[in-house]
């Protein structure tokens, strides 16, 4: 330290005892620390000291996709498996009773949000909630647009589920939170990728949920499940590509609440919009053949009900289907001319393919030949 000028530690000591000398100054003693004498000849024909290492620092791979590189500031194989061997007998010790040292668990770490965003989420929360439209169209737009809510972010999804939950068979509410994650999804600002397994749970209660008002009789329930359908559509669009089990995963549930004849018929009629808002890829390949399996299991049951809105449902969920027939051929391509009349070959051929059901509202429709052949190609 004194060769780099460098200004030595205060309040340390060596291990060596300190030898003091007595002296007497004007009839006082006085105790000093004794110097070790110094020869010149000595210190002049000494060589240096070893100048000490300057503090640096070295960066090295702790792993290489997911492998150890074999270097010193590694642990070495043998190292890492005494180490786990070690881990292993003491989690069987406590297993068995035996007691171990004791283990330190950290708390957790709350997150923290400020004043301001406390306020602000508060303020949002209530104006969605409100009966002041204009209110509520402010804070979508300041949803949509506000570029510094990503602290935000995880609480407006557990909002949005929470509600949804809370207040399934209330309408109103479950428009404002189908509104509200929209807002979200549009905020070009967020990264909500990360939080989509969170906003897909409540999204299909609201398409598939069995009852999602007080009076199904009275309001118009259909066409939240509509934009229930829209939303979860625009989501497997968007982020499909980047997690490609995405879409498998909430196709794969909308087919099966679909084909279970024991679900009600809100559920299946919302599995039907939600497949056909996907996309024809998956109505062709997913829907249509199932078709005649579906009304010969649940719909014609529920046709022939003396319940009238048992009837009505069952009429929403024949529409449906229809209209997802009419979307398939509409947006494909045959190269062959849109007139002429349905040989009755081909008719015989639809009707037993997709079922007397289904086959004869879709004929009803005055579809030309070359669409009814677009949907026999599907047989082959």
């Amino acid at each position: 330290l004194r060769v780099k000028n460098v200004e030595p530690l205060y309040g340390y000591m060596n291990g060596d005892t300190p030898k003091f000398r007595k002296t007497t100054l004007n009839s006082a003693d006085i105790y000093f620390d004794e110097d070790e004498e110094i020869d010149f000849d000595a210190v002049l024909n000494k060589p240096l000291p070893k100048i000490p290492l300057d503090v640096t620092f070295t960066a090295h791979w702790l792993a290489i996709e997911g492998v150890q590189p074999a270097i010193p500031q590694n642990p070495t194989p043998n190292d890492a498996k005494a180490e786990l061997l070690s881990k292993r007998n003491k989690t069987l010790a406590s297993s068995n009773g035996i007691t171990t040292d004791q283990v330190n668990v950290k708390p957790l770490v709350k997150h923290v949000l400020s004043k301001e965003l406390q306020m602000y989420f508060e303020r949002i929360t209530e104006a969605i909630l409100s009966e002041n439209e204009r209110l509520q169209s402010q804070a979508f737009e300041s949803l949509r647009l506000d570029p510094g809510l990503h602290q935000l972010l995880p609480y407006f999804v557990q909002h949005i589920h929470k509600k949804v939950a809370q207040n399934h068979k209330n309408m109103d509410i479950l428009e404002a939170m189908l509104s509200m994650a929209y807002a979200l999804l549009n905020n070009k600002h967020l990264f909500i990728e990360p939080y989509l397994h969170q906003l897909i749970p409540p999204l299909l209660s609201c398409l598939v949920g069995k009852t999602i008002c007080d009076n199904p009789q009275q309001q118009d329930h259909w066409s939240t499940r509509h934009r229930a359908a829209n939303l979860i559509a625009y989501i497997c669009n968007r982020f499909g590509k980047s997690y490609h089990t995405l879409q498998p995963r909430i196709t794969k549930t909308l087919l099966r609440a679909f084909l279970d004849p024991g679900r009600p018929l809100t559920t299946q009629y919302g599995a039907i919009i939600g497949l056909d808002e996907i996309g024809t890829e998956v109505t062709r390949v997913l829907v249509v053949p199932n078709i005649k399996f579906y009304t010969e299991n649940s719909l014609n049951y529920s046709l022939n009900s003396t319940n009238p809105l048992r009837v009505e449902e069952a009429n929403r969920c024949k529409e449906a289907l229809v209209n997802m027939l009419k979307r398939i051929t509409e947006q494909e391509d045959s190269g062959e001319s849109m007139e002429g009349d349905i040989q009755e070959k081909d008719r015989n051929n639809l009707i037993e393919f997709i079922g007397d059901t289904i086959g004869e509202a879709y004929l009803a429709t005055n579809e030309s030949e070359a669409k009814v052949k677009v949907i026999l190609e599907l047989i082959q």
